[in-house]
C-alpha cells in the first residue's frame, strides 16, 4: 500500500493486506460471537451479528490506516524520518489492535449473549415484565447502579435505547420477573434516568437494542463516521463476503457458474426481503406446513374439480373466492411452489394468499414460470406437454405418459417446478424433486400431510393429470434457476 502526505485512500481497503486486516479483525469478533451464539438459535441472527461485525472491521481498519498515512508527516508537515514513521506506526497498531480490540472482544461477547437472550425475553410478555439488574458489587459504575432495578414490559421503548450493555465492559442484564410479583416502574422516570447513565458523548453509541437491531455495534459508533467512499468501498467488500458465503452453501449438484449466478441472485433477495437466507432446509423443514401455513382448509381439488375437505364432504369454490372470503391461501399453489424452492435454499419465507390484482393471482393465470429466469437473466423455458406429445408422436397423456414425461423431463438432481391440468377441470402448480439417490418425489407445497410426510409418491399426479394438457403447463427445473425479483412482493418474511 502506498502513503501519501494526508491520509489513506479508501480503495486501497481493496488492496489483500488492508483486506488481511478486516478479516484478522473479523476473526476475532467472530470467537466472541460463536463463542456466545448456541446453535439451536435461529442462524439469521448469528448471520446479522457476523455481517455487522465485518462492517465495523473495515471501517475500523479504514481508521487505523488513515491515521498510519496522517502520521508519516510532522507537526512541520515534513516527512518523517523512517525510524520516527515505524515507532508512531507501532503505537498506532498496539493501540487499535490491542487496547482497542481487547474492549471490543469483550463488547461483542457481551452484545451477542443479550443478542439471544432477548429472543427468549421477548416471549411470554402477558405473564412476565423485564427487569434490569447490575452484577451488583464494587465495580459498578454509579451510573447504572441507578439503573438496577427498572421494572418494565418488553415493549417499552425503554428497552430500545438501554437494554444492555450500556457501555464497554458493561455486565448489567435483563431478566424476566413475573408481574404479579414485582411493581411496574415510572416508564418516563425510566427514561430519565436511562439518558443520565448515557448523558457522555462516547456513552451515546450504546443507546440501541442489540437483540432488535441484531448489531453488535451501533450506528453511533466513531468508527461509522467515514467518508463517503470509504462508505462504498466497506459495503463493496461487504457484498462481496455475503455473496461468498452465500455460494458456499449452494449444493454441489449446480455448476460453478450456476452457483455464482444463484449467490448474487440469493443476495438481492435477502435485499429485496430484508432477511437473511439461513442454514439450507430439509425437504420436511422446507415443507411441513411451512410454506402455506395460512393454508386453513386443508384441501385439494379431485379429478372433478370438486374440493374435499378433511371429512370427506366434496364442494365447490365460489368463483369470486377472493374477492369475497378473507382465506386466500387455499388456492394460492402458484406461490407455494417457489415459496417451498426459496425455503430449501435458507429462506425463511411463506407463500402469500391469492388476493385480487396481486401478482399471486398474475401467476396463477398459467404464467408461474415467470417467477424464474435463467442466470443470464433471459426467460426460463419449461418443457411444454404439447412439445413433449408432438416430439413422441402421441396424442393425448396417458397415466403412463405422464410417469414417461415425469422420468425424462425430470432426470437431472434438482428441484422442478411442475404445472398440471386435471381431468374435469382446473389445474395446480406443485413441485417435483430428483434425489442423489435417484428418486423422484412429489411435493406438496401448499398442503403438508402427516400421514404421508413430505415426499410423496408421484401417482396421484399420473393419475388425474388431464389426458388432453394445456400448450402453457410442464416442468420447469428451478434450483439452477434465478428467482424473478419482479416477484418477491408474493412472499411473507420470517412466517409473518
Amino acid at each position: 500500500m502506498v502513503y501519501e502526505a494526508g491520509g489513506f485512500d479508501a480503495s486501497q481497503l481493496k488492496d489483500p493486506r488492508a483486506r488481511a486486516v478486516v478479516d484478522e479483525t473479523m476473526r476475532t469478533l467472530s470467537i466472541a460471537i460463536n463463542e456466545a451464539v448456541p446453535h439451536d438459535v435461529p442462524q439469521t441472527l448469528r448471520i446479522a451479528l457476523e455481517e455487522n461485525a465485518f462492517i465495523f472491521s473495515g471501517f475500523k481498519t479504514f481508521h487505523s490506516l488513515r491515521e498510519v498515512g496522517l502520521s508519516i508527516l510532522d507537526d512541520k508537515g515534513n516527512v518523517k524520518p523512517l525510524e520516527a514513521f515505524q515507532k508512531d506506526v507501532q503505537a498506532i497498531n498496539a493501540k487499535y489492535n490491542t487496547n482497542y480490540l481487547r474492549a471490543e472482544y469483550q463488547h461483542a461477547l457481551g452484545s451477542s449473549l443479550m443478542a439471544v437472550k432477548w429472543q427468549q425475553l421477548a416471549q411470554n410478555t402477558d405473564r412476565y415484565f423485564l427487569q434490569y439488574r447490575t452484577a451488583e458489587d464494587e465495580k459498578v459504575r454509579e451510573s447504572h447502579a441507578l439503573l438496577n432495578g427498572i421494572t418494565l414490559p418488553a415493549d417499552d421503548p425503554f428497552w430500545d435505547k438501554y437494554y444492555p450493555p450500556n457501555g464497554w465492559g458493561c455486565r448489567c442484564q435483563a431478566v424476566q420477573v413475573r408481574r404479579a410479583k414485582y411493581p411496574q416502574s415510572d416508564a418516563a422516570q425510566a427514561m430519565k434516568q436511562g439518558d443520565a447513565a448515557t448523558e457522555e458523548a462516547k456513552q451515546k453509541m450504546f443507546r440501541f437494542n442489540t437483540g432488535k437491531t441484531m448489531r453488535l455495534f451501533s450506528k453511533q459508533h466513531p468508527y461509522f463516521k467515514a467518508p463517503q467512499k470509504a462508505k462504498e468501498v466497506v459495503e463493496e467488500l461487504t457484498k462481496e463476503q455475503r455473496i461468498e458465503q452465500l455460494r458456499k452453501q449452494l449444493p454441489d449438484n449446480l455448476t460453478d457458474a450456476e452457483k455464482d449466478a444463484k449467490a448474487a441472485n440469493n443476495y438481492e433477495i435477502e435485499q429485496a426481503l430484508k432477511i437473511k437466507c439461513g442454514k439450507p432446509m430439509t425437504v420436511e423443514e422446507a415443507d411441513k406446513q411451512s410454506a402455506n401455513p395460512k393454508h386453513v382448509l386443508k384441501f385439494l381439488p379431485d379429478e372433478k374439480g370438486t374440493y374435499i375437505d378433511k371429512t370427506g364432504n366434496r364442494f365447490k369454490l365460489n368463483p369470486d373466492y377472493n374477492r369475497k372470503r378473507d382465506e386466500p391461501f387455499p388456492i394460492n399453489c402458484q406461490t407455494c411452489a417457489p415459496a417451498y424452492a426459496l425455503r430449501l435454499m435458507g429462506f425463511d419465507v411463506t407463500a402469500k394468499g391469492n388476493t385480487s390484482g396481486s401478482l399471486s393471482e398474475y401467476l396463477s393465470m398459467q404464467r408461474s414460470f415467470e417467477a424464474w429466469t435463467n442466470t443470464d437473466g433471459s426467460p426460463a423455458v419449461p418443457i411444454l406437454y404439447r412439445d413433449w406429445l408432438d416430439k413422441k408422436s402421441y396424442k393425448q397423456m396417458t397415466e403412463k405418459r405422464y410417469r414417461e414425461f415425469f422420468d425424462e423431463c425430470c432426470k437431472d438432481e434438482g428441484v422442478y417446478i411442475l404445472t398440471i391440468g386435471w381431468k374435469g377441470g382446473g389445474g395446480h402448480a406443485t413441485v417435483l424433486q430428483r434425489f442423489n439417490d435417484g428418486t423422484l418425489a412429489y411435493i406438496e407445497p401448499q398442503e403438508y400431510d402427516e400421514d404421508k410426510g413430505a415426499k410423496r409418491d408421484i401417482c396421484s399426479l399420473c393419475e388425474k393429470g388431464d389426458t388432453r394438457p394445456s400448450y402453457k403447463r410442464g416442468v420447469l427445473r428451478v434450483d439452477n434457476k434465478l428467482f424473478n425479483m419482479k416477484f418477491a412482493s408474493i412472499f411473507n418474511k420470517q412466517g409473518k
